[in-house]
């Protein structure tokens, strides 16, 4: 009797633990599963099982906990964009009178089931009048919809997050606090770089810094006290210390970095990534290109030189409409304190302008169109983007690489 209470116990013990969660991990909107919880010696029906605290801890533990990480490219808000997210009739000038509901339409469900969604937004906001290239300034109403589709994490350093000088920088940093937007890459003194950077969350226990940096601001001088993480080797060097510190699980540097609409990374990319990686940057993520560049992976790092845009005007190389999305899943061993990364889950997209697949702008998977998922009815737009995304495949630009450490 005595055996089959304590088998009773057991499973309760062993149920309970299936569904917990652990972490402050609170702002996303799904809870994924969680591993198998530590399976306890022989518990098999109808034997008598030694509960002593040899055998059986005080409390089941899980013997992995497992976090995915989503991201996205570049995000960008050209001329045509603006006029085509503007509500017919309504005031330019106002940020209320543009939406943007097709723009993460088609992943969203993606970025809704990540632990955490990150993407790169290269623009100022909420300075009208709004513009599109060479001096990008949007309505701080597509933060509201990237929230709502799931983005947690917005990377602010890049080239042209000056483009409206000072009053633009204050704009915008203004615009993603009100909006209660985790951003990141720019601050508004030395001294909140200095509180803020690098950014770290603990989801589900595993504690991870995010480090965002630009190789520049298209010339546009920084405005004191305005400060934005440049690509300086000392302080990035220092960054990553700084992360390993605070008891940081995994670092995450996303540099902004590159040569436009290459496929492959330029000399400095690769000798600045070997130096991230030696110095203890577990991912690399950059930005920047415009297209999508060469990759590779083991199951201790990952490096993706660019993941191409996500949205833009941009058609011309092909390669500009195509972008991957990366899923990353990071594990840590409960016991060993460890961490491990299973091999990134790469989905690749493209993106339609107005009426070419939708009424709007669109991103949509590359596979969801192969896959008859969805009709796309230009039949050159379906032909130009299966010839492009079989181009890059063909390329074999993204490789497993074991040696990768």
């Amino acid at each position: 009797m005595m055996g089959k209470r304590v088998l009773l116990l057991i499973s309760v013990l062993a149920f309970s633990a299936a569904f917990a969660t652990t972490g402050d991990c609170r702002w996303k909107k799904k809870v994924r599963p969680i591993p198998s919880p530590l399976l306890v010696p022989q518990l098999e029906l109808g034997k008598e099982v030694n509960a002593s605290k040899a055998v059986f801890p005080s409390r089941l533990v899980e013997l992995y906990d497992t976090i995915s990480i989503t991201f996205i490219g570049d995000v960008m808000q050209h001329g045509k964009q603006l006029r085509d997210a503007l509500i017919e009739g309504a005031d330019p000038k106002l940020a209320e009178s543009y939406q943007y509901e097709y723009t993460f339409k088609y992943i969203e469900e993606t970025l809704l089931e990540s632990d955490l969604a990150v993407a790169n937004m290269e623009f100022p906001v909420g300075l009208p009048p709004y513009s599109g290239y060479p001096l990008f300034s949007a309505p701080e109403t597509i933060i509201h919809q990237a929230q709502k589709s799931g983005i947690d994490l917005f990377l602010l350093a890049n080239n042209h997050l000056f483009d409206k000088g000072k009053k633009g920088f204050i704009s915008t940093l203004n615009a993603y606090e009100r909006a209660g937007a985790k951003y990141t890459g720019a601050y508004r003194t030395p001294q909140q770089q200095n509180l803020e950077n690098p950014v770290m969350f603990n989801i589900k226990g595993i504690r991870v810094a995010f480090i965002n940096f630009t190789y520049g601001t298209n010339g546009i001088p920084v405005p004191y006290p305005c400060t934005i993480n440049l690509m300086d080797s000392v302080y990035v060097k220092e960054t990553i210390a700084k992360a390993r510190d605070m008891g940081s699980d995994i670092i995450v540097c996303l540099p902004h970095w590159g040569e436009e609409y290459m496929l492959t990374p330029s000399a400095q990319q690769k000798r600045w990534a070997a130096m991230l990686l030696r110095e203890g940057a577990d991912i690399i993520i950059g930005s920047h290109p415009h297209v999508p560049q060469s990759a590779e992976y083991s199951s201790q790092k990952v490096l993706f030189y660019s993941l191409g845009n996500y949205i833009s005007n941009q058609t011309t190389p092909d390669y500009t409409q195509l972008e991957m999305m990366v899923t990353i899943q990071i594990i840590k061993d409960s016991y060993t304190g460890e961490t491990s990364l299973l091999p990134p889950h790469i989905e690749y997209l493209w993106c339609f302008k107005k009426d070419e697949f939708a009424p709007h702008y669109t991103v949509v998977p590359v596979e969801d169109i192969i896959g008859k998922k969805y009709e796309v009815t230009d039949s050159f737009q379906r032909s130009r983007m299966e010839r492009t995304y079989r181009s890059f495949l063909d390329k074999g630009l993204v490789k497993e690489n074991e040696s990768l450490k």
